[in-house]
């Protein structure tokens, strides 16, 4: 009866469905300096593609967007990601690290990237999907199709695979 439950609900059955795929890693990603949401938002595409330029393989991911500010476990920081990783190859937590510090800058106190391996007994898909309807906050994803294990029908099709994700999010959300 609470006015969020049904957002509660919601991030619940998302959650149970992202859960499914194979995740690596578990990353909070952070930038160096202010940056406006286009700019963030290339920056985290630019570094999406270039792991898939350098490992040669796909790279599924879905992404936590926040513009709060929030610790996250290290000193304040404003806009940061939270991100689940899904390669065709082991993906290494130093490498991702390494790259993300590259493109977003390193922070003085060592925080822009912290990255460990994902575990499915703890709660990180849900944490990543935190915000997904808050203002403040959103979501994206990109190739789950490629290692989800109901979705090998719709791997021809990013805009049906889409699709199908807004009728279980328009579903979901009536009930």
């Amino acid at each position: 009866r609470w006015p969020y439950a049904a957002d509660q609900q919601l991030v619940r059955q998302y959650a149970h469905w992202v859960k499914m795929v194979p995740w690596q890693l578990f990353c909070t990603f952070t930038f160096a300096w202010k940056v406006s949401d286009e700019q963030a938002e290339g920056i985290f595409a630019g570094f999406i593609n270039r792991l898939e330029r350098i490992l040669k393989r796909n790279v599924a991911f879905v992404c936590g967007h926040e513009k709060r500010l929030s610790g996250c476990g290290k000193p304040a920081c404003g806009r940061h990601f939270h991100v689940l990783l899904a390669s065709e190859v082991p993906l290494k937590a130093a490498v991702v690290e390494f790259f993300w510090k590259e493109m977003a800058g390193n922070r003085s106190d060592d925080s822009g990237a912290q990255v460990e391996s994902y575990d499915s007994e703890q709660n990180g898909v849900s944490y990543v999907l935190k915000a997904i309807n808050q203002e403040a906050g959103n979501w994206s994803f990109r190739k789950l199709q490629l290692f989800h294990p109901e979705a090998r029908s719709l791997q021809n099709s990013t805009v049906r695979f889409r699709r199908a994700l807004r009728r279980q999010h328009a579903r979901a959300f009536a009930k």
